[in-house]
């Protein structure tokens, strides 16, 4: 054989080979998922994680983003806000994610978004929390006091009586939350007994339900999340009040029916923009695809249901940009839209968002919707910061 050719053989395959290796597959694009998937707010974490695969499946599925894959690399935070920023920093300087996804209380979420800041790196957020926390950097698809103390107060006023208790944990979100009841109370003619917080891991709530029964309020407003709320209302239900008391929890959702007995559920009333009894064509899909995925007894609630919508949304300001660029993504958000009628949600200016809410009662077995508060729209709430801040 001719050595010409011979070389020229092996020169031609060396070339295949080289181009071959130097054509990689897109890079994915990778979302720092910073969540407690452990400790007292885990139901919330947990859930939020599901969403957030469910919606990468989904995504990946049919083709990614401008050709790339989603891609999640999760961290548990304990609901510790010291390693949400150092996972958070680790996530950005290491994993060079593109997004960070978290966490679930205020002292994380405000750690959170310093580190999203100083390294200008998108932050999607997808719980409740008080209201007036505005970055350039966070994008918070929460339900704040706006869109669930403003509906709920008058109609248990109307409904069930004009007297209230506020009990909840000794930190900013039920703080905050506090205050705009009693503002929202004392507009609608209500009166608010007694306003009073507890650390986290209380024991016994004996002392507390006394002076609920001394109060002779009508209603208490719970904002007393994860674990010590499912002892709180474990303990509530066995006590002799002498008189029917309700229950507004806010942040209580699905998940509550698998940690609680019916007995100890039962009447208790909740607000949210989002639960699995929604007669919605829209809610039956995401409840019937989120369970196909994760199995048919998997439970769905508020919290998988805005981080599956945050990655949907995160993938179309992407693709609205037209560019893998976190400034241009973030630029992208305002306006953005899912789903239409009753269950539309819309990213604003202050990127914070318009939400359907629905109030809710758990019965027997069930969390029933029984009133459709309409699509709430708060105020601005960079405006709401600057006025904070004038305050002080």
């Amino acid at each position: 054989m001719d050595i010409r050719k011979v070389i020229l053989s092996c020169v031609v395959s060396f070339i295949a080979i080289l181009t071959t290796s130097c054509s990689p597959e897109k890079s994915t694009i990778k979302i720092g998922a910073v969540l407690p998937l452990t400790g007292t707010f885990a139901i919330y974490g947990q859930q939020a994680l599901k969403g957030t695969q469910l919606a990468v499946d989904e995504i990946n599925s049919s083709g990614g983003i401008l050709g790339h894959k989603l891609e999640i690399i999760v961290r548990d935070n304990e609901t510790n806000p010291a390693k949400t920023v150092s996972y958070s920093r680790e996530l950005i300087q290491q994993e060079h994610v593109f997004s960070l996804m978290g966490p679930v209380s205020s002292a994380s979420r405000y750690a959170m978004a310093e580190v999203a800041e100083k390294f200008k790196t998108p932050m999607l957020y997808g719980i409740d929390y008080e209201g007036r926390h505005f970055s350039r950097y966070l994008v918070c698809y929460s339900t704040i006091p706006e869109h669930y103390i403003e509906p709920v107060v008058p109609y248990v006023i109307e409904n069930l009586g004009k007297s209230f208790y506020i009990f909840g944990y000794d930190y900013v979100w039920p703080h905050r939350m506090s205050k705009r009841i009693i503002q929202s109370v004392n507009e609608h003619g209500g009166v608010v007994a007694n306003t009073e917080f507890t650390g986290f891991g209380t024991n016994d709530y004996t002392p507390v339900l006394q002076r609920i029964k001394a109060s002779g309020a009508d209603t208490l407003m719970l904002i007393l999340p994860g674990g010590d709320g499912f002892k709180f209302l474990s303990q509530m239900k066995s006590f002799d009040f002498g008189r029917k008391v309700n229950i507004v929890a806010f942040a209580a959702d699905e998940t509550y029916m698998t940690n609680l007995d019916s007995n100890s559920l039962d009447g208790v009333m909740t607000a949210l923009h989002f639960f699995k009894s929604i007669d919605n064509p829209v809610a039956e899909s995401f409840v019937s695809h989120y369970q196909d995925f994760h199995g048919e007894n998997a439970e769905v609630t508020y919290s998988s249901k805005a981080h599956y919508d945050l990655v949907y949304l995160l993938a179309s300001a992407i693709t609205k940009a037209g560019t893998i660029d976190k400034e241009l993504t973030l630029d992208a958000f305002p306006g953005l839209e899912l789903y239409k009628g009753d269950m539309k949600v819309r990213v604003r200016e202050d990127h914070h968002f318009d939400l359907p809410m629905y109030l809710a009662q758990f019965s027997g077995d069930e969390l029933k919707v029984i009133q459709n508060l309409g699509s709430i729209s708060p105020e601005d709430q960079r405006q709401q910061v600057s006025d904070e801040q004038a305050e002080y």
